[in-house]
């Protein structure tokens, strides 16, 4: 009896069912699909995009029935109803709803989307059931799962910033121009050739002209001032009525002949220097510098001045032969042709033409070098203007040069308004917390970009180092204020087109972030929305070429690999991300990219 009574449940739970006029909707539910269209839902601008499809088999819908799906995220074991609920119905069924035939049974699909919120990660997707006949219902099971967790990866953008002096390029540590301009003075001294040569001639008459000699001794006792040299410039010429292939290279040779000069008097120079300072000459460095080569061939425009400022009373008829004719070789056969006719050409206007001029380029007032500036300014700091100090911190090697440098300017009553000590000085303690993670550092920063913008308010390069100070505390919003106003600043606007491109992935334009990104080629954002549209293999070259890994893009690295279903390298990428930022374990442990591997024991041991 017992037995019969065990077998016979199943049956009168189904005669209850079908008496209440369900029949088979119950027990056949099982075979009714829903699916999302695509399981890995993602935040994408605060908005979650979904498509639901159903199938529901023949001869399943009752024709008087209702059925409703309330597809829902379950977070902590509770509902929610973020999406929109599907109704459907038989064919002889009152009230709203898509209607399913009886006998063929029917499809299903709805769209829709809703907003975001950070606890939908862990979230289970689900799509709770019920069916209605009149006034009787009753829930569907076992309840649809459709997917597990809301990606949130477009949030997860990212700066890596490094003082910098560029104004067009703001998402940068910014320092204030410091303007000071180097001052340069010259000399020039100038050497004649004969005719086709580039050989010394020291009895060539215009080397014995008491010009050339006053421009070759000026320039020697030039050498002898003891300046810095920045660069010599030495120009070969040779005079146009040649072939210009062949005045090309005599050209180039007197060049070399000038550079040959020049040295000999340089090593003189040195010698002589030695001597002064009781230094043995092995022993003195030589300094370095660069030489310009201006080797320029035929000197036209020599030649038509020249011919402008002669005596010559058929001269504008010359030079209007001369540039009339359509190319350079018959402007030479020109001028062989006048040289019969006007001696005064041959004689007086080329030969000066022929030449080599050796031009040393030094910076005024300085005898010293960066490293002897840096060093004069931290001893004697009064002895400096105020630009000549921040140049001379900008070229310190070290921080803490800089700051002794920077501490000067703001504790003197005279320099103390000066906003740029203020904002360098907080640029390199954002940079330093940047870093090294020291929050004092990251509160200084702030104190003395605070004093800066109190001093010069509405200043760009101020406000983008503060905005940079909410982007390093998380404040994304604030950040994103202050980088805009940096832009639209009245004082040294910044251009902030990479933070606006980083600012478009988290608004979900990812076109426009492409575009404002299109620059930054081995760059984190730059990958970041690579991966969020699907072109993993530009992401993958992008995150290859990084020469600065950090943790966040090591774990970016293993988001790539997640997609990529690459499990090896979700491992190796987040133990490297992690170990560098353990912060990253909570993050990781919600994160619904790695859904797939989080109930494995290898990704429970490494964010654990």
């Amino acid at each position: 009896m017992k037995r019969l009574f065990v077998l016979g449940l199943p049956i009168l739970a189904m005669l209850i069912m079908g008496g209440c006029g369900f029949g088979k909707m119950v027990t056949r539910y099982p075979e009714v699909t829903v699916t999302l269209d695509n399981p890995d839902l993602e935040n994408k601008g605060g908005e979650v995009n979904y498509t639901i499809k159903g199938t529901i088999p023949p001869k399943y819908m009752k024709k008087k029935a209702l059925m409703t799906l309330s597809p829902c995220l379950k977070v902590d074991g509770v509902n929610a109803t973020p999406f929109t609920t599907i109704n459907l119905k038989g064919e002889k069924a009152k009230g709203d709803g898509q209607v399913i035939s009886f006998k063929n049974g029917g499809t299903f699909t709805k769209t829709g989307s809703f907003k975001f919120s950070d606890d939908y990660e862990e979230a289970v997707i689900v799509a709770p059931a019920t069916a209605q006949i009149k006034k009787k219902s009753t829930t569907l099971n076992p309840e649809k799962e459709l997917g597990e967790g809301i990606s949130n990866t477009c949030s997860f953008i990212s700066l890596q910033p490094s003082i910098s002096d560029d104004t067009q390029n703001g998402a940068n540590f910014l320092n204030a121009p410091h303007q000071y301009a180097t001052e340069f003075v010259g000399k020039t001294a100038t050497i004649y050739f004969d005719l086709n040569s580039s050989n010394m001639n020291w009895s060539n008459k215009y080397n014995k002209d008491k010009a050339a000699k006053d421009s070759i001794r000026n320039f020697i006792d030039f050498l002898n001032e003891d300046l810095i040299i920045d660069k010599v410039v030495i120009s070969g010429w040779a005079s146009p009525e040649g072939e210009e292939s062949n005045n090309q290279g005599l050209s180039e040779r007197r060049f070399q002949q000038g550079k040959k000069w020049f040295e000999e008097q340089y090593d003189k120079y040195l010698k002589d220097y030695a001597k002064k300072n009781k230094i043995k000459l092995k022993d003195l460095q030589r300094p370095t510098f660069a030489y310009v080569n201006n080797a320029k061939g035929e000197d036209w425009d020599g030649f038509e001045a020249a011919i402008a400022k002669s005596n010559m009373s058929q001269k504008n008829q010359i030079l209007n032969v001369v540039k009339s004719q359509p190319n350079n070789d018959m402007r030479e056969q020109k001028i062989r042709e006048m040289t019969d006719i006007y001696p005064e050409i041959a004689d007086v206007i080329l030969p000066p033409l022929r030449r080599a001029e050796m031009q040393v380029i030094c910076k005024k007032h300085e005898t010293y070098t960066d490293a002897e500036l840096v060093s004069l300014v931290k001893a004697h700091p009064a002895d400096f203007s105020i630009n000549e100090r921040l140049y001379a911190a900008s070229v310190a090697n070290n921080n803490e040069d800089k700051e002794v440098i920077y501490k000067d300017l703001i504790r003197n009553d005279k320099t103390q308004n000066d906003w740029r000590a203020y904002n360098n000085l907080g640029a390199m303690y954002l940079n330093d917390y940047y870093q090294t993670g020291n929050s004092d550092k990251l509160d200084d920063a702030i104190n003395y970009l605070t004093k800066a913008d109190a001093i010069s308010p509405n200043n760009g390069i101020i406000l983008n180092n503060l905005a940079l100070a909410e982007f390093l505390k998380g404040n994304m919003a604030d950040a994103r204020t202050k980088f805009e106003a940096s832009e639209s600043a009245t004082v040294f606007p910044v251009n902030q087109s990479y933070a606006k491109g980083m600012y478009s992935i988290v608004d979900g334009d990812y076109f426009k972030a492409t575009q404002l990104l299109n620059n930054h080629g081995c760059d984190y954002n730059t990958a970041l929305v690579q991966i969020l549209n699907k072109d993993y293999p530009a992401a993958q070259k992008t995150l290859d070429c990084m020469k600065h890994i950090d943790a966040k893009t090591f774990y970016l690295k293993a988001i790539l690999a997640a997609r990529l279903k690459d499990e090896n390298g979700v491992y190796d990428n987040l133990r490297n991300a992690i170990q560098q930022d353990p912060n990253l374990k909570k993050k990781a442990k919600r994160d619904a990219e790695f859904k797939r591997y989080r109930h494995s024991d290898t990704f429970k041991q490494i964010v654990k």
